[in-house]
């Protein structure tokens, strides 16, 4: 079953919320940027609300250009993978 959205989020922002984190989990240790996001999804402000989301409920960290999953996200992925 998959989850609703948060108010206010489109069902396309989750969309895209969920693969950005995946990428970075799936990537870590290696770390993703915006303009490599952005190419991806093609979709400049759907990349940057998606991120916007993911850093403000701390999913998501923005160091020297680079996005990485917080330590949360990393320990969530793990427990969920188990």
């Amino acid at each position: 079953m998959q989850p609703d959205p948060k108010p206010g989020d489109s069902r396309r922002n989750f969309a895209v919320q969920r693969a950005i984190l995946a990428m970075t989990l799936v990537g870590d240790p290696v770390s993703r940027t915006r303009s490599e996001l952005t190419r991806i999804f093609g979709d400049r402000e759907a990349v940057k609300q998606a991120i916007a989301s993911l850093r403000s409920c701390g999913l998501l960290e923005d160091r020297y250009r680079s996005l990485w999953p917080t330590n949360a996200a990393r320990e969530a992925h793990r427990l969920e993978a188990w």
